[in-house]
């Protein structure tokens, strides 16, 4: 049998080689950098914004120091990412509707406990994240970031074989999200229902751009593994959200006001770990599409689609 080591096969990230205007700082091979050497409170180079997407794709979840900056700067810099997504059904930003925000405190639990792919339930699913703390706890807090590319070269060959060709279904209804739209009103549940369907994906899938194939079920959104048996599709994803809690898989990270991190959605899963409550913590988040898409600021006007939706 394999050990772990001899399943992963990993070459590491020429660090040195690839990066002339950034510092990576990896906190697990290959994954989870902090990202040291960037003003982001001024306008970003060409090149630093090139290095910065490299970053992403070569370590999935990246980070930076804490930094005030303005909600202007907060959507600029997940710009260098890709434009600007939808995002999901959380409070807005008064002046800046691309900013959602998740304020925590004894009167609003944590509810996103729980290991996720964000809006894996529609057929292109946003790219990625910028989230930045601005308000943390005295303790507690983390965030939990999982590599699906690790997940899924630890497994066995035959494992790998029989998930190739296999696709799940996707969708909110199975998530607090139905929980939510129900307070919200049968007008916004029936809207909900209408528009968002549940979707398809490959379970294992390969992203070209970092020459990887990674695992794309989560246990919130994931419902079943298409064309199995109940039970077969049952203990597979049982089994495969146990698989991506491996500790040689994650990276926690403890948050400081003002810290930023930014994830590769297809990349990566991530866990909002509850233990502060009920203690006060905001996150602002941005949330991108993928590069070749049109903003959907351009396309029509945010507000618009947001009322739209629910």
């Amino acid at each position: 049998m394999k050990t772990f080591t001899e399943r992963q096969q990993i070459q590491l990230v020429p660090i040195a080689e690839r990066y002339k205007h950034i510092q990576p700082k990896p906190q697990l091979p290959n994954f989870a950098a902090v990202i040291e050497g960037v003003d982001l409170t001024q306008a970003l180079t060409e090149e630093v914004k090139q290095e910065l997407r490299q970053a992403l794709l070569d370590f999935e979840v990246i980070f930076f120091p804490p930094v005030e900056i303005s909600n202007e700067q907060h959507v600029e810099l997940a710009r260098v990412f890709g434009p600007i997504s939808l995002g999901a059904f959380h409070q807005r930003s008064g002046d800046n509707p691309e900013i959602e925000v998740i304020e925590n405190d004894a009167s609003r639990p944590p509810e996103i406990d729980h290991w996720h792919t964000d809006i894996s339930w529609v057929e292109n699913p946003p790219r990625g994240t910028v989230i930045q703390i601005r308000e943390v706890p005295p303790y507690g807090g983390n965030t939990v970031w999982s590599s699906m590319s690790k997940a899924y070269a630890g497994l066995s060959e035959g494992f790998k074989t029989y998930l190739q060709g296999l696709t799940a279904t996707h969708t909110w209804e199975v998530s607090k999200w139905r929980e939510y739209l129900e307070i919200l009103g049968d007008e916004a549940l029936i809207k909900g229902v209408t528009k968002f369907k549940p979707v398809h994906h490959k379970i294992a899938k390969y992203i070209p751009e970092v020459d990887k194939t990674v695992l794309y079920v989560n246990e919130t959104f994931t419902k079943r593994i298409d064309d199995v048996p109940e039970n077969e599709s049952k203990y597979i994803l049982r089994f495969l959200a146990e698989w991506i809690k491996n500790p040689e898989y994650t990276y926690s990270h403890r948050w400081e006001k003002n810290g930023i991190a930014v994830w590769d959605n297809r990349l990566t899963q991530h866990f909002a770990i509850a233990d502060f409550w009920p203690n006060r913590r905001q996150n602002y988040r941005v949330t991108f599409n993928e590069p070749d898409q049109v903003e959907q600021l351009q396309s029509k006007k945010l507000t618009e689609q947001l009322s739209e939706t629910v």
